[in-house]
């Protein structure tokens, strides 16, 4: 008889797949002893029955024997084949046509060609999952007193501690400070990542190098703080080193989800809503992902609680602001907000003429250096208070170019780029994604909570 042997162990924290060899070598000889010809073996490795992630192995197993190519299915014990009763289900629907005979190394043979069989065969998997789900529960609980106790939770090492957090590695705790000064002073994250990789700094758990947006997400981390962070939630304190003071945490926080400062760090969206739509659970900001299917999704950036259709919640959110800046008084309203970037301009201008001509006269020797100086002292502090007013008028220049566009509104908003339309959103409104009910798949706008700023 020809056969297929299947193989599954989970939490392969090595890597070395020890288990999965010993369960061929064990399914190899109880073949041999029954005189099959093994046809194939299939492996899926380190894949738990807590997850639901998909089995390659498993998939491609059954197909083969859909084709024919085996008569019989080899396995350790039959928890390494099915992992929930749905799965023994469809297992049973294809093997009871085809007169597929199962053999376990260790609980003997499934015959799921009688009813008997069968209901021996969901019996044995039901008090599998039973047990599947009380040892969930109990890891679940696990992690909660760990996290409750401030305990050092990391399956790998971190970028800056040692595997078991009781310690920093002293040249990247420095980077971690470092990295922090410069961006709150405003250097961008690509410049970190850059540095970072050039300096030869390794990401953990990653062959990737550095790039701006995991160097936000190392900066972002409470956990650098010494904060205990349990489910997009902070906790209590942690009882390992901190690398970054709460402070300093909390104005890189603050830097992040201010939509105005982004582009200063590097990271000009592509997508209206990313950095500016938040979860509805932590308050963190949003960004767009692709799912399996390829389909765009907002997903919250600290922990994946919510997600909501892409292309769906931006369409709406294109229709609110529409509608608002349609309205009368929507250039009163921008009246009370912007600033005249021309007389803005032309102030500053005047500034800059009159320092020229100080600087001008001293090297004609009309003035001294002590006069030039105290000339121009005044003149740059005026100019450097009229840059930062022009620089926070330009950022709002999107929304008054809308609102004077008329009839024109609808095509100069979609000629906007996404992050220019992003920057109009955070002026006009916060936009919150809220929890939906479990399986609703549609867009629903009554889940997205939208306050006007003006």
């Amino acid at each position: 008889m020809r056969a297929l042997i299947y193989c599954r162990i989970s939490a392969d924290r090595e890597g070395s797949g020890l288990g999965v060899d010993r369960q061929r070598e064990d399914c190899e000889a109880l073949a041999d002893k029954l005189g099959w010809e093994v046809v194939d073996v299939f492996t899926d490795n380190d894949l738990s029955a807590y997850s639901g992630k998909p089995r390659p192995a498993y998939k491609a197993m059954l197909e083969e024997l859909r084709k024919g190519r085996a008569q019989a299915v080899i396995a350790w014990h039959t928890d390494r084949l099915h992992r929930s009763p749905v799965e023994l289900e469809s297992f049973i629907s294809l093997c009871e046509p085809l007169s597929i005979v199962v053999r376990t190394v260790q609980a003997g043979e499934i015959d799921l060609s009688t009813p008997s069989g069968q209901m021996n065969a969901r019996i044995v998997g039901a008090v599998a999952r039973h047990e599947i789900d009380h040892a969930r529960k109990r890891m679940v609980r696990a992690h909660e007193q760990a996290a409750a106790a401030g305990k050092w939770r990391a399956r790998r090492q971190v970028f800056g501690y040692t595997k078991d957090g009781t310690s920093t590695v002293p040249t990247e705790a420095q980077a971690i400070r470092l990295a922090a000064a410069d961006v709150l002073a405003g250097k961008s994250l690509r410049q970190v990542a850059r540095e970072w990789n050039e300096a030869g700094h390794v990401s953990k758990g990653s062959a990737q190098k550095w790039n701006a947006s995991s160097v936000r997400r190392i900066l972002a981390n409470p956990r650098y703080a010494a904060l205990q962070e349990y489910q997009g939630r902070i906790v209590g304190n942690g009882n390992w080193p901190q690398i970054l003071d709460r402070d300093e945490h909390a104005a890189l926080l603050a830097l992040f989800a201010d939509p105005k400062r982004s582009s200063r760090l590097g990271n000009e969206r592509k997508h209206q809503g990313s950095g500016v739509y938040r979860c509805g659970i932590c308050g963190a900001t949003m960004t767009m992902t692709y799912t399996s299917d390829g389909a765009l999704h907002y997903r919250c950036t600290a922990s994946a609680h919510l997600s909501r259709q892409g292309e769906a919640l931006d369409a709406w959110v294109d229709e609110l602001v529409l509608g608002r800046l349609s309205r009368p008084d929507a250039q009163m309203t921008l009246e009370t907000r912007d600033r005249d970037l021309p007389a803005l301009q032309t102030e500053r201008d005047g500034l800059q003429s009159r320092m020229d001509q100080l600087a001008a006269m001293f090297a004609e020797g009309d003035i001294d250096s002590s006069q030039l100086r105290r000339g121009t002292e005044d003149l740059r502090v005026k100019v450097a208070r009229l840059d930062e007013e022009l620089a926070d008028a330009r950022s709002v220049s999107p929304l008054a170019d809308l609102v004077l566009a008329g009839d024109d509104l609808r095509s100069r908003w979609e000629a906007l780029s996404a992050d220019l339309r992003g920057q109009v959103i955070a002026s006009l409104m916060d936009v919150v994604v809220l929890r939906s009910p479990r399986g609703l798949r549609r867009f629903e706008p009554e889940y997205i909570s939208i306050t006007w700023r003006v």
